[in-house]
């Protein structure tokens, strides 16, 4: 892909948005957030990280004593917050801002990923890339659209499961991901990664040899689905539908390294949504996303305050929107191939999508993160 020049026929909304690149391409970012929101509290992680495996072993002890199927069904949804709730722990500890300890960081966070059996130093390696690449259309790791013209050359099975992961099995694409690099230290390229990676690997194992046999003893067959394998699926559908929302919209655009830029990847290319105060808590908030790629290393409490410290920097820039499943429907229903044309989305009939009006005509976004900025403020 590297060797062509895509898009091939930009619009005017794309060259609206390299001239929006180009305004912040030199700017210190992180310079606008305070340098107390930095500091990580360790009891306040330590809550988190104690809120979390409440609620996840919570709803599979109440799975345990609850004859009703229906009500499970519940029960597994709320098991699966908990368990996204853990992951996102996990994901402070990856960026080093849960502790100032490496060895805690290390160690809650391969306790948070256990409910999803990831190893942590896989994860963190492999989320780190796409932190370093957002939205680059040759080396980002996450949700990265294909041209249509590469996905016929692929093999019938790849095209399968690409297709269901855009389509109606988008709830499991992190488990692609997670089957990917989760237990393969030669997909990571450094010797130190490589290291890292097969000592998670084996702290997964062994906690693993030692639950999962203990638990189909105890519990049979349906223990090992009901208490296991669902909570596992429920946890990777949270992380699926969340990351799929905040990295794909049809007037957000991949780019290739022609165009791509860290500071246009870490501020104009993600699409943050406003959650209810009690899904916000629970997510310890990961919906506050474009301050954490911003700066990751500030903590999950004082991400608010630093979002807002981004907006007075840089007014207009940051994309915000109501959740809504709505948006999530338009994602799965519309925007399935990178079209090489204009920058944005085709579906899989090869109909190109016009950027923001996957709501059935809406803006794609509401609030502050729609206005376009009148001046950009230099930062320090």
């Amino acid at each position: 892909m590297a060797a062509y020049s895509f898009p091939t026929a930009p619009g005017e909304q794309f060259a609206d948005f390299l001239r929006r690149s180009e305004q912040i391409k030199d700017e210190r970012l992180a310079a606008a957030i305070p340098r107390e929101y930095f500091t990580p509290t360790l009891w306040r992680g330590l809550l988190g990280f104690a809120v979390s495996w409440a609620l996840y072993l919570g709803a599979i002890v109440a799975m345990a004593y609850c004859p009703y199927w229906p009500v499970d069904v519940l029960l597994l949804v709320v098991a699966g917050l908990g368990g996204w709730g853990l992951h996102c722990i996990g994901h402070d500890c990856g960026h080093g801002s849960f502790s100032r300890s490496r060895r805690i960081n290390t160690v809650i966070g391969q306790l948070s990923l256990l409910p999803l059996l990831y190893p942590f130093h896989a994860w963190r390696h492999v989320h780190n890339l796409h932190h370093s690449h957002t939205n680059n259309l040759e080396l980002d790791t996450d949700w990265k659209p294909m041209p249509a013209d590469l996905y016929e050359r692929m093999p019938w099975w790849s095209r399968l499961l690409y297709k269901g992961i855009r389509t109606w099995g988008f709830w499991g694409g992190t488990i692609n991901y997670w089957r990917v690099s989760a237990f393969r230290p030669s997909f990571f390229p450094k010797r130190e990664m490589r290291r890292d990676v097969r000592r998670s690997i084996w702290a997964v194992l062994a906690c693993s040899a030692v639950y999962l046999p203990a638990l189909g003893y105890l519990t049979g067959l349906r223990g090992l689905l009901l208490y296991f394998l669902l909570p596992w699926i429920f946890t990777h559908a949270w992380f699926s539908v969340t990351t799929l929302m905040h990295h794909s919209a049809s007037d957000v655009p991949y780019l290739t390294s022609e165009h791509w830029t860290k500071n246009a990847g870490r501020l104009l290319l993600t699409t943050d949504y406003r959650y209810p105060r009690w899904l916000l808590y629970l997510t310890h908030n990961i919906s506050v996303h474009t301050a954490h790629h911003v700066a990751p290393p500030v903590p999950f409490y004082h991400l608010p305050k630093a979002q807002e410290a981004l907006k007075q920097a840089y007014p207009g820039m940051i994309r915000e929107r109501e959740i809504s499943l709505n948006h999530l429907w338009c994602i799965v229903r519309r925007l399935h191939f990178y079209d090489t044309t204009s920058g944005y989305y085709t579906d899989f009939t090869r109909v190109p999508v016009t950027p923001g009006t996957e709501d059935h005509g809406g803006t794609s976004a509401t609030g502050e993160g729609e206005r376009r900025p009148e001046r950009l403020r230099a930062a320090p």
